[in-house]
């Protein structure tokens, strides 16, 4: 059957930031304005360490602030990401020409045409990881299945730096026991309704 992978770099403007300035890893990121309660800036990306306070990408910065107040608050440098985003993009299009970006640091890649040339879905994942690594010195996940909305879920379920493969036979048992906020597209909004409705996973949806 068809096999189509997902890959997503792990908190990729933090991380390309990290790279930049090494002592900055470790702590609470949050790229998207200093966080001045006059800004009107949102948070671009925050790093897996500034999630523990809650705080999210496209929240207002100044609440940001409000929630990690010792965070180290970067103003965007979107040239920058848009450079990495390219050599990121160069190591996918290596493997195949079907490439579908979705941002800067996320794309599904169909590989229909790659499996004579490169061997099991699983290799072309890993030679992707190695090849973004080497390049950039960034990881990511990826997540591999039958079709966009399995592979996604796998790189999601795989964060960070992991390897997912949901095979066809596999995807009841792995889908039924999640929350039904799992699900792409299924927001907060979607899933508070369902679990109002007493549908708290996938098997009950």
């Amino acid at each position: 059957h068809s096999w189509v992978l997902h890959i997503d770099l792990d908190q990729f403007i933090a991380a390309v930031e990290v790279l930049r300035r090494p002592e900055l890893a470790g702590l609470p990121l949050i790229v998207g304005g200093r966080g001045d309660p006059t800004e009107r800036a949102v948070v671009s990306t925050a790093s897996y360490e500034a999630r523990r306070y809650g705080v999210r990408s496209a929240m207002p910065t100044a609440k940001a602030r409000r929630l990690c107040p010792d965070g180290v608050y970067l103003v965007p440098r979107m040239k920058t990401y848009a450079a990495v985003s390219r050599e990121v993009f160069s190591v996918f299009g290596s493997v195949s020409p079907e490439v579908e970006g979705l941002s800067l640091d996320e794309a599904f890649i169909d590989l229909g045409r790659s499996l004579t040339l490169f061997g099991t879905p699983r290799e072309i994942g890993l030679r992707i990881k190695a090849g973004v690594l080497a390049a950039t010195g960034l990881r990511c996940s990826v997540g591999l299945s039958c079709n966009k909305f399995l592979a996604k879920l796998a790189s999601e379920l795989s964060k960070p730096d992991g390897l997912l493969e949901i095979a066809q036979e596999n995807v009841r048992e792995t889908l039924d026991p999640l929350p039904v906020g799992r699900l792409w597209t299924v927001g907060p909004v979607a899933a508070a309704r369902l679990e109002a409705a007493g549908i708290h996973t996938v098997a009950q949806l």
